[in-house]
């Protein structure tokens, strides 16, 4: 289990990159603003742009607006947390070295 404090660290960084949070029933949330997720003790709330079954679960673009749903994720339940190589949700397109 990752413990809270790790967790916020992930979150407050200098320069945040959006994350992906990996969860044990196979689901993925893809944070891209950090302003969107609480942490506490054993859980954490995350505000979400959709939840829809054919939307990714993703939080809104941008730390002010208001979120359409909200998910509380229990800390167990997280299986990774990890760079989401994407900005804002889309892939990054590939450098090409010459």
């Amino acid at each position: 289990m990752m413990r809270p404090e790790e967790i916020r660290k992930l979150l407050r960084v200098d320069r945040f990159e959006p994350l992906r949070i990996g969860l044990s029933d196979g689901r993925c949330i893809l944070v891209r603003h950090p302003d969107q997720v609480v942490v506490a003790e054993r859980h954490l709330l995350v505000g979400l742009a959709k939840l829809e079954r054919s939307e990714p679960l993703a939080t809104p673009r941008n730390g002010e607006a208001i979120a359409k749903d909200w998910m509380i994720i229990n800390l167990l339940q997280i299986t990774a947390m990890e760079p989401s190589n994407s900005v804002n949700g889309r892939p990054r397109s590939q450098r090409r070295h010459k």
